[in-house]
């Protein structure tokens, strides 16, 4: 039951967010790119048990900005640290035979990912609380979708520095300005709609 409800949410993230192209297209200056999390770049495992045990890296995706030459990231570097820092496209792809191009809307709202392919029924869900309502009206205001230089700009002043909690958190302040990751908004609301208090 358990992988039958995370197969759900797993296929509800690309099926509500990502689109195959139908023409590919290069990645270009100060684009925001993801790939899916892979057990390979995330390894880890649960001792008392002597079992796999998923990671973040699992079934979050990994976002960064695209500079032109390699990649700008949150997340783990070849030192173990988390720290925003760069990586050549080969190192960000991971071996991942697709990656997305996320298309930012005008108006504050989840980025639309066009799927690439890499070169080398409807629920009735309750009312959002008043505290979600304030907490879009103030991203609504402050939402802003920065131009590809301005991104890459934002993106490299950050290098070295870490305190965002996932790659979507940094690369979605990169564009935007608003540190946030959809992806866990969309696992905070699968799970509040299947608790029973």
């Amino acid at each position: 039951m358990v992988a039958t409800l995370l197969n759900m949410l797993i296929s509800g993230w690309k099926g509500n967010r990502t689109r195959r192209s139908q023409q590919p297209r290069e990645v270009a200056y100060g684009d925001v790119v993801c790939v899916a999390g892979t057990k390979a770049s995330h390894p880890a495992t649960a001792p008392a048990l002597g079992l796999p045990w998923p990671s973040k890296g699992d079934f979050l995706k990994r976002y960064a900005i695209w500079t032109g030459e390699n990649f700008i990231l949150y997340g783990e570097d070849r030192s173990g640290r988390n720290i925003v820092h760069e990586e050549s496209f080969r190192d960000f792809l991971h071996g991942i035979e697709y990656f997305a191009i996320c298309e930012f809307p005008k108006e504050y709202g989840r980025p639309t990912e066009w799927e690439q392919p890499s070169p080398v029924s409807s629920v009735v869900m309750p009312q959002e609380k008043l505290w979600r309502l304030l907490e879009r009206g103030r991203k609504i205001r402050e939402y802003r979708c920065y131009s590809p230089h301005e991104t890459v700009r934002r993106a490299k002043s950050k290098l070295g520095q870490g305190g965002y909690l996932t790659s979507e958190h940094f690369a979605v302040w990169c564009k935007t300005g608003i540190a946030e990751s959809h992806e866990l908004e969309h696992i905070r609301d699968f799970w509040e709609h299947i608790i029973v208090y």
